[in-house]
């Protein structure tokens, strides 16, 4: 910063900023530092909080560390410009910056309270005039239209008074009213314990919730029992309808004011059951359903987003603007091509709650994973986190729940809960099954809206110490080398070889149904061993991989001295290895048509004799840039497709499916192995179809 320029909490904050590359579009106009050190108006992992130091502006990431160092600025008349390189990475060579006009805005965030969402009653002389239980009482219809007028906003009522249960229900019954409230706490008890039991009930957090008592001393209790409580004598119900806090949103169909009755009565049957949490779900009928469809169903996502707490365990927000929204969840699913994401829904028994929850990951990390309140205490968000691989959950913040507990069986899937009882015997069917997927990134993405709807196992291609480890047909057809412990002394002296690498449910037959997709033929190279002719294929990240137009001697591992390896960054291979490797193997070369014919019939005899249905999901070879790997790809579908059709299995063709470049995935490539997400569900519904037609 400028010697003559004073960087102050209040100037930062006092002002909105535009954030964006410079000499781009701004990804925000709206951003803003707030005064506990966050930023607000926009959310990423990398500008999450902020601090002066000597002088200079820092950004840090959720995780605290220095995202960005601003020191310098460009001014003007009417704005000032702070510019900076990342300082996490300074090879990226990208100028950032913040804008503002210099003049203070006025419509700069101030501090404000939360939005009430219930409202506990007092009665006696606070909702109606007089003491009921030493008389008549006097109704106050201001109240009344309070109590209507705020359920009509989507903000609950709830009575806490000392009084006699029928008495109450009975006046209220009369005055047309009893059923405008819900979780009457009615008794001649202490009311503290009583306003606490209503609010862990409803499941809202107290510093949403609002008691109006003509008693201080209530009053008093009551924020003993719950600190965060808001608490009011009836004198703030003269003016309670204008305050913005109680604004609410339009809810002309008592929507909200529903769903609590539904939760009321869930409350009184689990008392009838002794108050056993379990033995209650158990008969609660709870069913999900795991959609897709996100820009659908967008403004209710976006509310859960950017609105729960209690079940929100990542706390990512969106901007509040929803297009600026729907921009930055486009930009967090185009982010990396292995996204899941996917919003629940959740009924049971007593109703449908609707859209209950929301997911995005990138590979194995969950950027957004919350539920709402409305699900609390079923299990929901424990069957989710596990039906979805218990893939890593960045918890922030405090959250109402523990993933790992309990072990929820108590939960079924269907297709809809919306139409759930049009499917059962679909559903039925589905569930008793487990299906296994083998293959690469196509049944990977594929995997992610099958294992929603039935139990899988799934067997993809992965990293292990740098070395790519392949499911192709050639390593279960391995198996049969290993029975001679010659091979097995080999394979223990290799590098590359996880202590897994040759277990398959093909093997142990642990699948009811087996996808099967065979486009890692072109990832590696095939090395014979000298000693018991053994045939292996290897391949690693710091190589090239075999590629369709024939084998070179650039692609020979054998030909790389140990040397040449660590001068390419390997690191977890030892000499006495890769020694070994060099003498033991000869490159046989790449693919091979004939021996991949022979693993084939390996595989797909195992299958039939074990009596399994086997589908076969085809390549793309039409569509994308990539000229050579699609040919490779068709000379793939034309074995495979042969050899389905003599053993009687289906095969799902991609032609279906992919039909342009705008069926491939964004990802800047355009080659023809990756696709968008509509094509992996379009697949998905294929997969689960062919089944049910055999069951």
């Amino acid at each position: 910063m400028s010697q003559n320029f004073k960087l102050t909490k209040e100037f930062l904050a006092s002002h909105i900023w535009s954030w964006g590359g410079l000499n781009e579009p701004p990804l925000t106009t709206s951003l803003r530092f707030s005064d506990d050190g966050f930023i607000t108006g926009y959310s990423h992992p990398n500008e999450h909080m902020w601090k002066i130091n000597n002088n200079s502006l820092e950004i840090l990431s959720i995780s605290g560390d220095v995202s960005w160092e601003f020191k310098t600025f460009l001014e003007t008349d009417s704005s000032i410009t702070f510019i900076a390189l990342p300082n996490s990475d300074p090879n990226w060579k990208t100028f950032f910056g913040l804008t503002t006009n210099k003049k203070s805005s006025s419509s700069a965030p101030t501090a404000k309270e939360e939005g009430i969402r219930l409202v506990i009653w007092d009665l006696d002389d606070t909702f109606w005039e007089g003491t009921l239980s030493e008389g008549e009482i006097s109704p106050i219809q201001r109240n009344i239209d309070i109590v209507k007028t705020l359920n009509g906003r989507g903000i609950v009522n709830a009575i806490c008074s000392r009084n006699t249960f029928e008495d109450v229900k009975a006046r209220l019954e009369q005055l047309g009213i009893w059923d405008e409230f819900v979780f009457p706490r009615i008794s001649w008890g202490p009311k503290g314990p009583l306003v606490k039991d209503i609010i862990e009930k409803i499941q809202l957090r107290p510093e949403t919730v609002m008691f109006v008592d003509d008693n201080v001393t209530n009053l008093n209790e009551a924020k003993h029992f719950v600190p965060e409580l808001n608490v009011a004598e009836p004198d703030v119900l003269e003016s309670l309808l204008d305050n913005p806090r109680f604004k609410g949103k339009p809810d002309p169909e008592y929507s909200r004011l529903k769903r609590y009755q539904v939760l009321e009565s869930k409350h009184k049957d689990m008392a009838a059951t002794g108050g056993d949490n379990e033995a209650f779900l158990r008969k609660s009928d709870i069913r999900v359903s795991f959609h897709s469809d996100i820009e659908a169903e967008f403004p209710r996502i976006h509310d859960l987003v950017n609105r729960t707490n209690q079940l929100n365990f990542t706390k990512n927000r969106w901007p509040e603007d929803i297009e600026e929204a729907r921009l930055r969840f486009r930009e967090e699913v185009e982010a990396d091509f292995d996204t899941d994401v996917g919003y629940v829904k959740v009924a049971d028994a007593y109703g449908n709650y609707g859209i209950c929850g929301f997911y995005l990951s990138r590979k194995d990390e969950f950027l957004h994973f919350l539920f709402s309140c409305r699900t609390m205490n079923m299990g929901v968000e424990q069957f989710v986190w596990r039906r979805l691989g218990e893939r890593h959950v960045p918890i922030q913040g405090k959250v109402g729940s523990k993933l790992e507990d309990p072990i929820v069986d108590w939960i079924n899937v269907v297709e809809d809960v919306d139409k759930a009882t049009g499917n059962t015997s679909n559903n039925d069917k589905l569930s008793n099954l487990t299906i296994c997927l083998r293959g690469a990134c196509d049944l990977m993405m594929t995997s992610n809206f099958l294992r929603t709807r039935v139990s899988t196992i799934e067997e993809f291609n992965y990293a292990y110490e740098e070395w790519e480890i392949v499911t192709t047909p050639r390593i279960l057809a391995l198996h049969e080398d290993l029975k001679d412990e010659r091979n097995q002394d080999i394979i223990a002296r290799l590098p590359g070889i996880p202590s897994n690498r040759f277990d398959s449910a093909v093997i142990t037959e642990t699948a009811d149904v087996y996808v099967l997709s065979f486009s890692q033929e072109s990832f590696h190279g095939l090395y014979e061993s000298k000693s018991t002719g053994m045939i292996l294929p290897m391949g690693t990240y710091h190589f090239p991989y075999y590629l369709p137009e024939g084998p070179t001697a650039k692609f020979d591992y054998t030909s790389f001295t140990y040397q040449d390896i660590l001068d390419r960054g390997m690191s977890n291979v030892s000499e006495e290895q890769w020694n070994f490797f060099r003498n033991e193997f000869s490159f046989r070369g790449g693919f091979d048509k004939f021996l991949f014919i022979h693993d084939l019939h390996y595989t797909f005899n195992r299958l039939k004799n074990s009596g399994k249905k086997v589908i076969i999901l085809g390549l793309n070879d039409k569509i994308g840039s990539d000229v050579r790997i699609l040919e490779f790809f068709s000379k793939i579908n034309e074995i495979v497709s042969n050899l389905a059709m003599l053993y009687d299995y289906p095969v799902i063709n991609m032609r279906d499916f992919v039909n342009s470049e705008d069926d491939l995935a964004n990802d800047g490539m355009k080659g023809g192995t990756h696709f968008n997400r509509a094509v992996y569900k379009s697949v998905s519904d294929a997969i689960i179809e062919s089944i049910l037609i055999t069951l």
